[in-house]
């Protein structure tokens, strides 16, 4: 299958530093593009032209996440001595993302006669926060000051204690002039000469020397052998991986949640994304229980919707953020981050049996939950219900975090306090991951207490949020506990968690892959048949490849193979349809047959999205792993569509797993493993996470 779909921006980005630009290689201010480094676009304006017509693109490439190339030729224009015909000239634009934008410019003549004539580089910079440039609010910063020359420029701005600047250094063959924001480079050419130059445009200012990093990506582990359906995606997700990692003040590695929009670090995207990926690398867990665990608030601040015990959302550096006009220094909205704190420590802990990991961040587990017992529930019902109490703060605060994103019957928001279905379910699963985890540190008594009340908290869900006549959970209960009766993909995120019985539990996948809420390519966030379902919104309608995927596991859960194939299957096949074989954060809930659907602001790579394919080669293995007891489960499951499976290099502890598993009729069974001194269990086992659902559940 060829690649037909293409991503609305070429992102490039390194060490903080993110190009996010048009596919022909432009930055226009008015469009979703920039240079931006410390959360403030640097570079608003590139553009390109030879005599004021501007350049045809002809093709580009991106090696890889820091790189690319774009070619151009030229369209017809007049010059003093007469007309140059089209097609005659070529440029060459390369680009390289190292903590600065590196640019090399190449023009070539293979006209019939000398050439003169005038190339132009517009180069601006607005400086506008990051949030204004995503919400199209651009107010002007009439404190931007240009000095230099034409061979090195400083664009900088400075207000309070603010400072951002972006300094151009321009090394060039002949002659250069600087007319307010334009470069003008005289080119006189013959048949078969060329001109170069080369530009480096470098981000500076207060706190960016700050920021997290990325770190040098290394070669991948883990090595699949199986069909492309899987195995490009799934390279290409890990690679994504990699470049996503960043590493922190202290030394800790994680995942930034994507480029360009969420380069930083994330509470629930860094540590869900590591849950995710686990299986192709494990530093980025735990590393994110370090990163995350260090902003765990200590009191609280109504501001920044902290309170004691509550982990992050997201941190920012920009303008608005240090000047107090948004509170993401951090910020806190975020209600399902203690319970993702949970299950990240228990995952990490089983993939590498490290005991240390239980010592060192155990204590914040600990008052992450004591935080969902003591303040995430609201009003005392055994519910977890969230709320701003910030003027500029989030109104939803489930993974669904758009303002418009939980909606009633009719179609209107949702009041908060808001008690959304798949948040119960998280901490669910984690309640019975503390259960381990405090068994395991010898505390027999404090793990019986969380397995009683996941047990309790299982029973109210199954009473309060169930609703009969449509065959699936509420989406939420409002702020007067009345549950929402709209359908979306909390519910079949929801399987996920294990929380639901079996019995509902085929209900909900039956109810999910109808034709409303499954397009073809993916689980719609909100159903096409309620009244807010907007195909091209952030979250009514949109398909998200980690909310399908994670549909899809826990469907699996339940030993619903067949529909949890159906989910997966058609996921690869949209990393087949976009270029590069990179699944987006998003993309719109269009039907199959309307073709495959960008979304404009879509990060691109995001870390939820690149790790699917990662989760989905686990899903397919029916890898469960148990390194503090030495073992792994396996039970196997695979599609008609992928016959057999290889990996090699899985590591489970202190072990490097190699499995084959190949279909045989109707039933996949493990061909051949080698497991380097690990016990391997066939057969399914229940667990937090990723486990078979019994059917005495």
């Amino acid at each position: 299958m060829s690649p037909s779909v293409r991503h609305p921006l070429e992102v490039l980005f390194d060490g903080g530093v993110v190009l996010a630009c048009a596919p022909d290689g432009q930055v226009e201010a008015h469009e979703l593009q920039g240079l931006f480094a410390g959360d403030t676009r640097v570079l608003s304006t590139h553009r390109l032209a030879i005599n004021g017509r501007p350049w045809q693109l002809l093709g580009r490439a991106r090696p890889d996440t820091r790189s690319g190339v774009w070619d151009y030729q030229n369209a017809r224009f007049a010059t003093p001595s007469g007309e140059v015909a089209p097609q005659t000239l070529h440029l060459r634009l390369e680009r390289r993302v190292d903590r600065a934008l590196h640019e090399r410019l190449i023009v070539r003549s293979f006209a019939d006669r000398r050439v003169r004539a005038t190339l132009s580089l517009q180069v601006d910079a607005d400086f506008a926060d990051l949030f204004e440039v995503k919400e199209q609010r651009l107010p002007p910063r009439p404190s931007v000051s240009r000095s230099g020359d034409a061979r090195r420029i400083r664009i900088a701005y400075k207000r309070g204690g603010f400072e951002r600047g972006l300094d151009v250094d321009v090394r060039s063959d002949g002659a250069l002039h600087l007319v307010g924001t334009r470069l003008l480079f005289d080119l006189d050419l013959g048949h078969g000469e060329a001109w170069t130059c080369e530009l480096t445009l470098e981000p500076n200012g207060t706190g960016i020397a700050h920021m997290a990093h990325a770190i040098e990506p290394r070669a991948h582990d883990v090595v699949l052998e199986a069909p492309a359906l899987l195995r490009e995606p799934l390279e290409r997700g890990a690679a994504d991986l990699r470049s996503l990692q960043m590493r922190d003040a202290e030394g800790d590695v994680f995942l930034a949640g994507g480029a360009p929009w969420f380069l930083t670090l994330f509470g629930r995207d860094s540590l869900l994304a590591g849950i995710m990926g686990a299986l192709a690398g494990t530093g980025p867990i735990v590393g994110a229980l370090g990163a995350v665990g260090r902003t765990q608030a200590a009191e609280r601040d109504d501001w920044r919707d902290a309170e004691p015990g509550k982990l992050l959302h997201e941190i920012r550096v920009g303008e608005l953020a240090r000047s107090g006009a948004i509170p993401h220094t951090p910020y806190y909205g975020a209600h399902d981050v203690p319970a993702l704190y949970v299950l990240a420590l228990w995952s990490a802990w089983r993939w590498t049996g490290e005991a240390g990991l239980l010592e060192t961040h155990r204590p914040t587990a600990e008052r992450a939950l004591r935080w969902c017992d003591e303040l995430g529930d609201r009003d005392g019902d055994g519910l977890q219900e969230y709320g701003t109490r910030s003027r500029r703060g989030y109104l939803n605060q489930g993974w669904k975090d758009a303002g418009d994103a939980i909606v009633t019957e009719d179609g209107s928001q949702a009041d908060p306090p808001i008690a959304t279905v798949e948040v119960q379910g998280n901490l669910y699963a984690a309640r019975l991951a503390m259960a381990e985890i405090l068994e395991a540190s010898s505390r027999p008594e404090d793990a019986e207490r969380e397995r009683r009340a996941a047990e309790d908290l299982r029973r109210i869900v199954e009473e309060r949020f169930w609703l009969e006549d449509l065959g699936s959970y509420a989406m939420a209960l409002d702020r007067d506990k009345r549950p929402l009766r709209s359908i979306g993909s909390n519910a079949a995120q929801l399987l996920w968690s294990g929380l639901p019985g079996p019995d509902r539990a085929r209900l909900v996948a039956e109810r999910t892959l109808e034709a409303d809420m499954f397009s073809g390519w993916g689980i719609r966030t909100l159903s096409a048949a309620h009244p807010a379902y907007d195909p091209l919104s952030y979250q009514r309608g949109s398909v998200w490849p980690h909310d399908s995927m994670l549909a899809a596991a826990g469907m699996a859960r339940y030993g619903l193979d067949s529909q949890a194939h159906t989910v997966l299957g058609a996921l690869l096949d949209v990393a087949m349809e976009f270029e590069d074989r990179r699944l987006p954060e998003l993309f719109c809930g269009f039907e199959r047959s309307d073709g495959l659907v960008p979304y404009i602001e879509a990060n691109v790579p995001q870390a939820w999205a690149a790790a699917v394919p990662v989760l989905a080669a686990q899903l397919l293995l029916g890898l469960v792993p148990d390194a503090p007891r030495g073992r792994c489960f396996v039970a196997p499951s695979l599609p008609e569509r992928l016959p057999a499976l290889r990996v090699r290099g899985v590591r489970v502890g202190g072990h490097e797993l190699d499995l084959t598993i190949a279909r045989r009729g109707t039933e996949t069974l493990i061909d051949d493993a080698d497991a380097d001194g690990l016990e391997l269990v066939e057969g399914p086992v229940e667990a937090p996470l990723w486990g078979r659902i019994g059917p005495d559940v």
